[in-house]
C-alpha cells in the first residue's frame, strides 16, 4: 500500500486520535498532581454547562495540474453555529487553575466551485472538541463577586461527517471523492471570560476564545502525482471563534 494512502486510512486516523486522548489524559493528571501540591481540594471543584456560537474561517483553494489543465478554484467552509460545552474546572488556593472541556457541534462542511460551472456540495458534520485548559485569575480571590480570567491550553478537535453524509461525499452524482472519513487535529486555544456566584451552590460564566487546528481534510490528500486522484489542496490552520454563556454548579460547598 503507497504511504499517501496509508496516513489517510481510517485506521491511521483512529490511531492518531487516541494518542490524542493519551496525551490529554496524561496532561489531566500531571495537572491534577501539580494543583494538590498547591492545596487543592474537592471543596473547590466546580461543573459548568454552556450554550454558545462557533464561527470558523473559510478555507480558499485550487485544483491545478495534473488534476486539471485549467485551475479550478473553490473553498470549503466549516459551518458556523451553535455549540454546547461541559467543563469539569479545579482552582488552587492561588491564581492558577486547570479544568477538562467536552464542545459539540452539529453543522456542515461545504465546499464550494467558482469556476467552471460553480456549485456548493455541504456534508453534515459533527464537531467534539477534548481540551485541557490552564486559567489564570489577575484579580480577586475565590469567594469575589466577580472574578475574570484568562485561559490557555490545547487537546484535540474530532471533525466527524455523518454516516449519510459520507455516503453523499463519496456518490459519483454527488461529491464524488475516492473518499471521506473522520479527522482527528491536535488543537490550541486561549481566551478570556468572567465567573460571578449567584447563590452558594450556583454561578454564572461566559466564556470568548479563539481555537486554531490543522484543517481537516477528510482523509482525501492535498496533492497527488495522479490525474484521477481526488484532492483537497487545503492547507495550514483553520480558525474558530467562540464565545458562550452558562451555569456553574459548585460540587464542594
Amino acid at each position: 500500500m503507497p504511504v499517501a494512502r496509508y496516513i489517510c486510512h481510517p485506521k491511521f486516523e483512529r490511531y492518531r486520535m487516541k494518542q490524542h486522548v493519551v496525551l490529554i489524559a496524561l496532561s489531566v493528571f500531571v495537572s491534577v498532581g501539580s494543583l494538590r501540591a498547591q492545596g487543592l481540594s474537592i471543596k473547590s471543584a466546580e461543573f459548568s454547562l454552556s450554550v454558545g456560537h462557533t464561527s470558523f474561517t473559510n478555507k480558499p483553494f485550487t485544483v491545478g495540474a495534473p488534476q486539471s489543465v485549467t485551475p479550478i478554484h473553490g473553498g470549503m467552509q466549516m459551518g458556523s453555529g451553535t455549540m454546547y460545552e461541559a467543563r469539569v474546572n479545579f482552582y488552587s488556593r492561588k491564581r492558577i487553575g486547570s479544568e477538562f472541556l467536552y464542545g459539540y457541534q452539529y453543522s456542515g462542511v461545504n465546499f464550494s466551485r467558482s469556476t467552471a460551472t460553480a456549485g456548493t456540495f455541504s456534508v453534515p458534520l459533527q464537531v467534539h472538541s477534548l481540551m485541557l485548559n490552564i486559567l489564570y485569575y489577575p484579580l480577586g480571590e475565590a469567594n469575589s463577586s466577580w472574578r475574570p480570567f484568562v485561559t490557555i491550553g490545547g487537546g484535540a478537535v474530532i471533525y466527524r461527517p455523518s454516516t449519510g453524509g459520507q455516503a453523499a461525499a463519496k456518490d459519483p452524482l454527488q461529491g464524488n471523492f475516492d473518499t471521506f472519513f473522520e479527522t482527528s487535529r491536535g488543537s490550541g486555544t486561549a481566551g478570556v471570560g468572567v465567573k460571578h456566584p449567584i447563590t452558594k451552590s450556583i454561578g454564572f460564566r461566559a466564556d470568548g476564545g479563539v481555537v486554531l487546528t490543522k484543517v481537516p481534510t477528510f482523509g482525501l490528500p492535498e496533492s497527488s502525482a495522479s490525474q484521477n486522484a481526488t484532492v483537497l489542496p487545503v492547507g495550514g490552520v483553520v480558525r474558530s471563534v467562540r464565545a458562550s454563556a452558562g451555569v456553574i454548579f459548585y460540587l464542594g460547598r
